[in-house]
């Protein structure tokens, strides 16, 4: 891990615990090396600095292209292993970088929510993590984030902010009984968020004690994605 990217990585692991409090479940399932992705469910701003400062090796993630029309901020994100998308498509440039990343056994966060979700629930997931799976034959690794709404303070028991990392699953395993076309990819990406559904359980002291609805993106108003 380089130098830059440790120290800031450390910075924003320490800057959560000791702000609002931060517990992590099962770190022993990520993977050192070796092409992975890490797919999460979104509910805010905090999520990609909150995954990013928690996961023991280096990360490349999106941003919105809007930010790197900005000097300053650009070379700072670049740096941490941003890389551009154009919110409300489907980016095949970001989806080809995301390629080569892979294809070099690099990690990738992900959120196939596409933006952020309700706090109750999640959005039906987009096909772009189902069509990279395919293509990339990379395996998944669910990650279920809760509370980084900060909506309630930490407590002398309890942390503000759970973060649950589950088992890798294979792409052959994502991909069983599907042939590859836009209605796989599709089945692939809707198989990854009930992985991250199913990973809401398991969150300490019983935190989550039902899995959130699915809403229909039809929510989010054209041109307001968040």
């Amino acid at each position: 891990m380089r130098l830059h990217y440790a120290i800031i990585s450390g910075l924003s692991r320490w800057a959560f615990r000791l702000g609002v409090g931060l517990r992590t479940t099962g770190m022993e399932h990520i993977p050192r090396t070796g092409k992975v992705i890490f797919a999460s469910n979104h509910r805010s701003n905090y999520d990609p600095p909150l995954l990013g400062g928690t996961i023991p090796r280096e990360v490349h993630f999106f941003a919105k292209e809007e930010l790197f029309k900005r000097p300053g901020i650009s070379q700072f994100l670049k740096s941490l292993n941003a890389f551009p998308v154009r919110r409300g498509q489907l980016d095949r440039k970001a989806l080809s970088t995301c390629l080569k990343i892979l294809s070099d056994d690099g990690a990738l966060i992900f959120f196939p929510e596409g933006t952020r979700a309700p706090a109750d629930g999640f959005l039906k997931a987009k096909l772009g993590i189902g069509w990279l799976i395919c293509k990339s034959k990379a395996p998944v690794l669910p990650v279920y984030i809760h509370g980084s709404t900060i909506e309630k303070e930490r407590t002398a028991k309890r942390p503000a902010v759970d973060i649950v990392f589950g088992k890798a699953v294979t792409a052959e395993q994502l991909m069983a009984g599907l042939d590859e076309s836009r209605g796989a990819y599709q089945a692939v990406a809707d198989r990854v968020l009930e992985s991250i559904r199913e990973l809401s359980l398991s969150t300490p002291d019983n935190r989550v004690i039902r899995k959130g609805k699915i809403y229909d993106r039809g929510i989010i108003e054209d041109g307001k994605l968040r």
